[in-house]
Order: C-alpha cells, then structure tokens, then sequence
C-alpha cells in the first residue's frame, strides 16, 4: 500500500492529538470524576480517522489510539492496560466496524439528497457501533487475561462511560470527518 507524505503527517499529528486527549481525559476526568474516565474525545477521533481514511485505512484510528493507550499505560503504569493485548488488539477493531458500518447505512439512505441523511447519520451510527465494539472488545480482553480482580466494578464503570462514549460520538464523529475533509481541500 502506497501511502503518501500529506497523509503520513497527517497520520503523525493525528496520534499526537490523540495522544494529548488521551492524557487530559486521564488525568482531568479522573481528578474531577474519580474512577469514571470517558473517552469522549479520543474514542471519536478514532472513529473519525479511520472513516477518513477509507478502505485502506480503516484500521488506522482504532491502532493509533491502541498505541497512545499502551505508551499511557507504561508512562503511568496501569497494569491493565500495559498488555498489548488489551490496550492495542482489541482496538484495531474499532475503526474496521465503524467503517463498514458507516458504508452500510450510507448504502441505505444513497438516494436521500439531505445532508443529514446522507452523510450526518450514517457517521454518528458508524461512531456508536465503533463505541460498543470497543467497550465490548476491550472488557472481553480485560477478562480473558483476568486484568483485575474487581471485573464487577470495572464492568461497571465502563458501561457507564459507555453513555458518554456513545454521546460523544455522535456529536464529534461527523464534526471530526467534517474537519478533515476540509483539511484534505
């Protein structure tokens, strides 16, 4: 696959604000909320990087938060997180779901002429099923590997930041597409 400079440092300022909201909803929502840390900016540009990115790149935002989220997990240590496994395997996923997602209820409103419909839609739904694919994928590896010992509690806590996720998505997934088409003209 031949991939051009333009998108390579696209791709490299992409991780690093990825890498950046990851670290201020780490530190920020655990400092305000405690234990209850959403990913409601991380987990849409996810989405959002590898809807644009196409067919050839539908694995890259989903890989690209996987990375920030091991490097994280080493630099604060969180024991969870640091198996590659958990933080980077499951998350691959992400992107593939949404992106097929998105080309699917695209392929069902293709005759609807509104932007909405059209194109608003079809990425907020593409967003949620890359939401619950990683909440779903991410706490199915954290109890395959038997991360903690509290899986009741983490389960908790994760469909709980799952509401945000979702609400996030939604909003951010069409804005963040939105930009970057505007950046690619």
């Amino acid at each position: 696959m031949k991939i051009s400079s333009k998108k390579i440092a696209l791709y490299g300022v992409l991780s690093a604000l990825m890498f950046l909201f990851l670290l201020v909803e780490t530190y920020v929502f655990t400092a305000f909320l405690g234990a209850f840390t959403p990913a409601i900016l991380t987990l849409p540009l996810a989405v959002a990087i590898s809807i644009y990115s196409g067919k050839k790149g539908m694995w890259a935002g989903g890989t690209i938060f996987g990375c920030c989220s091991f490097f994280l997990a080493i630099i604060i240590a969180n024991p969870v997180f640091i198996n590659p496994l958990v933080s980077i395997l499951p998350r691959i996923l992400i992107g593939v779901i949404a992106y097929l997602v998105y080309l699917a209820v695209k392929l069902i409103f293709k005759n609807n002429k509104k932007g909405f419909l059209s194109e608003t839609l079809p990425l907020g739904i593409a967003g949620v099923f890359g939401i619950l694919t990683n909440t779903v994928c991410t706490i199915f590896m954290m109890f395959l590997f038997k991360a903690t010992g509290i899986e009741a509690v983490l389960a908790t806590v994760m469909s709980i930041n799952f509401v945000a996720e979702v609400v996030g998505a939604i909003i951010l997934v069409p804005i963040y597409v939105k930009v970057f088409n505007k950046i690619d003209k």
